[in-house]
């Protein structure tokens, strides 16, 4: 798998700095591991600044029914981190838009347009990464942190055999403790 070391997400969040929308969503999947559509389909009821977590539930909306990939809802806390980048995105923002990451046209982000956006932001900076890789980068990092891979499957919405078969190799030295 491919993840993003600490200084290649500084890198990261600077190519897309100039676009507040995908800057917000480019921080929400490398601090929250969100999947591309699961930021996609946030409302700005699914986050919840005072108890710091976003709600990645399936809805209804305009007569469009979507849920997560596993079929079960999960609440998803916000780091520190992400909080202070959603805050400052949230604050410029309209209080009446229904999407939490709305697109340029007010809808709900089409995956592949905001993928192709992104992109292009990248290739222009000379950066290779996508959302799947803003994923990993969240569970590497917890994984290298030495999180039980349970829990990383637990934030993640994964299942604990996934996170083995993608993470596990990253905490090789927690077996010492083990022996």
């Amino acid at each position: 798998i491919r993840f993003l070391k600490l200084e290649d997400i500084d890198e990261q969040l600077d190519a897309v700095k100039g676009h507040p929308t995908i800057y917000a969503m480019v921080a929400t999947y490398i601090y929250s591991g969100l999947r591309r559509e699961e930021a996609m389909w946030l409302t700005t009821d699914d986050v919840d600044f005072e108890r710091r977590l976003m709600y990645v539930q399936a809805k209804e909306i305009d007569e469009e029914f979507w849920q997560p990939k596993t079929r079960r809802n999960r609440i998803v806390p916000i780091s520190p981190v992400l909080l202070e980048a959603l805050h400052a995105y949230h604050a410029a923002q309209p209080k009446s838009r229904q999407w939490f990451f709305p697109s340029p046209k007010g809808k709900r982000w089409d995956p592949d347009n905001f993928s192709q956006d992104l992109r292009k932001m990248n290739k222009a900076a000379g950066l290779p990464w996508g959302c799947l890789d803003f994923r990993h980068t969240f569970g590497s990092h917890l994984a290298q942190k030495g999180e039980s891979l349970y829990k990383i499957a637990e934030l993640m919405g994964n299942s604990p055999a996934i996170c083995q078969k993608h993470y596990a190799a990253l905490i090789p030295e927690a077996m010492h403790d083990t022996v």
